[in-house]
């Protein structure tokens, strides 16, 4: 029995509820290490979960790929950080299981960021300041930037050794951006993804200089595919083809989410909760059109706290 259950305030329902949704929260995450050691899919119930509630289920192949250790890892944090911050005499409220799922998911994040670094890659490709930022912010074109950053992410990514760039996967996703009617793997369109790369590292070249090109892209993706990682949960990711990590959408969406919590747990409205937990965020940042129109209408922001939080209700539900 994990540590955290010490000060569960009630073991019958919330070990197997927050079980549960830590389980499918790191399935993706599981399920890498199974396909990385050519065991098969995970078709076992969580450990703890409403199936197996004593954890007394046969589970020797998930033990021995590192399925059970994520999991537990992962659970034990967010439990643990749930009961810290709710602490109610009896059962936990609905924000209670938000939270956890919120906790689980941040956790998730920050192995996949170690797993990053661990590969010599950067931490978080999607930062805006640092050298990182300073290279995004220095490629004239936008797509320069974006390739950029798939490039960081792609070659401290969990996947298969890679002796070139992924040609096809940059081509389908300059589709995606611009629109456009390229064929993956025809040689025109290879070409062409070819010279934005060129121009890309020219830029990262000019601006942080040739060590840092080899030490945090060239050296990473030499080495890629030499040892087992953790991909973040299914929410936090791209498709595994494309092979990026959005970490900056996924932790600005969990400080906003948990500040959320902390004032409507103090009694704030839902509308003036979540005003003040973006603007929070946000600080001195311009802030996005969509939020502009938004925060000044009273009406539009009470619903869309509303359905922020029977969005969470639903998914936790489901889990």
């Amino acid at each position: 029995m994990p540590q955290s259950v010490a000060f569960c305030t009630a073991p019958d329902t919330c070990l197997p509820r927050s079980a549960s949704i830590v389980w499918s929260i790191t399935r993706r995450a599981r399920q890498a290490l199974h396909d990385a050691h050519g065991s098969g899919p995970c078709h076992r119930p969580a450990p703890f979960g409403d199936a197996d509630r004593s954890a007394r289920r046969p589970r020797e192949v998930c033990e021995g790929v590192g399925c059970v250790d994520l999991f537990m890892e992962v659970w034990t944090s967010a439990h643990g950080a749930m009961h810290m911050r709710f602490r109610p005499a009896g059962l936990l409220p609905e924000a209670a299981f938000a939270y956890l799922t919120s906790s689980a998911r941040s956790q998730l994040a920050e192995l996949n960021r170690q797993g990053r670094v661990a590969r010599g890659g950067v931490a978080r490709p999607q930062r805006r300041d640092g050298t990182v930022g300073r290279i995004a912010v220095s490629c004239e074109d936008p797509w320069l930037a974006d390739v950029f950053r798939f490039l960081l992410g792609y070659t401290a990514s969990p996947g298969p050794r890679a002796d070139a760039w992924p040609l096809d996967a940059l081509i389908c996703r300059k589709n995606a951006w611009d629109g456009g009617g390229r064929v993956p793997g025809s040689g025109a369109a290879r070409d062409e993804l070819r010279a934005d790369i060129d121009r890309c590292l020219r830029v990262v070249r000019e601006v942080a200089g040739v060590g840092w090109l080899h030490d945090c892209l060239l050296l990473p993706l030499a080495n890629r595919g030499g040892s087992v990682s953790v991909p973040a949960d299914d929410t936090l990711r791209l498709s595994p083809a494309i092979g990026e990590n959005d970490d900056a959408l996924a932790e600005g969406a969990d400080a906003v989410l948990r500040d959320l919590l902390d004032r409507t747990a103090a009694g704030a409205g839902p509308g003036a909760a979540l005003y003040a937990a973006v603007e929070s965020w946000l600080g001195d940042a311009p802030r996005p059109a969509a939020w502009e129109a938004t925060r000044r209408d009273d009406i539009a922001l009470r619903r869309l706290a509303k359905r922020l939080v029977s969005d969470l209700v639903q998914e936790k539900e489901a889990a």
